[in-house]
């Protein structure tokens, strides 16, 4: 069975599900409300699934990490596009909502050319981050609480000409420093390193990064590269995270990350 066929799958058991009549009056408002979020927020959606699991143990890796230095703003990134980058931002910021010690997480769309993240979440916002960094809105105006409890959205706002020169301004280091003293982490997902300058800046000034791998797919002189620019940058690598790697589970053949 595929992923999109268990997907479906689980989405039949769903529809069956509310047509019972003894069910709950809570479970068929939430799944309502989620009904039009991202199906890979797997951390949301199955939190009992291995890989709700994998991620648990990257959140635990990170809280280590942070007893020891100062941790609260990461970055994700990847060398090149489709290696499961945004979708790692998402778990990942879902994992450290749903943790009982963390209070608030804010998840930051710094791809100003393509970032998604907005309609991953089924908010499809107009104003964003290069709003701000263009003409100076209130911070507030571009906060946008999710239908995930404790997780915060800073959307990409309009597309912008010149993202290179938004993200490095003084006006986005104001910006960080600002939010840092309002949530207890800061999920930054930005653009690939190898085809834009974009990343790299971003990078530099979060206080580690998360570097995503897609397995079978990208190849190590890549990722060399890739490691070798976030150097250049100044940025601190943390370590990485592999996606597409295939799980073997009761009831189906094949997971995905």
């Amino acid at each position: 069975m595929s992923f999109l066929e268990f997907i479906k799958n689980i989405q039949d058991k769903q529809a069956d599900a509310l047509n019972m009549p003894s069910l709950p009056k809570e479970f068929i408002l939430k799944s309502v409300v989620d009904s039009n979020l991202n199906n890979h927020i797997v951390a949301h959606f199955e939190p009992d699934s291995p890989l709700s699991e994998q991620y648990r143990r990257l959140r635990e890796n990170l809280k280590t990490i942070r007893k020891k230095e100062k941790l609260q703003t990461i970055a994700v990134t990847s060398s090149t596009k489709e290696e499961g980058k945004s979708i790692t931002s998402l778990n990942l910021a879902v994992t450290l909502a749903k943790d009982v010690d963390c209070k608030s997480v804010l998840l930051v769309d710094c791809d100003l050319r393509r970032g998604m993240l907005d309609v991953s979440l089924d908010l499809n916002l107009k104003v964003g981050l290069s709003d701000y960094l263009f003409l100076g809105a209130d911070v507030e105006s571009i906060l946008y609480k999710t239908k995930i409890d404790k997780l915060t959205l800073m959307p990409r706002g309009k597309i912008a000409n010149d993202p290179a020169e938004l993200l490095g301004s003084n006006r986005m280091e104001a910006l960080l420093e600002k939010i840092r003293k309002n949530f207890d982490y800061i999920i930054l997902d930005t653009p690939p390193v190898i085809a834009v300058a974009d990343s790299g800046i971003v990078c530099a000034q979060a206080d580690g990064v998360i570097m995503v791998i897609r397995a079978g797919k990208t190849q190590r002189g890549i990722v060399k590269h890739s490691t070798e620019l976030l150097e250049q940058s100044k940025a601190k690598l943390l370590g990485y995270v592999l996606t597409h790697i295939e799980y073997p589970i009761p009831e189906a053949i094949y997971r995905y990350v």
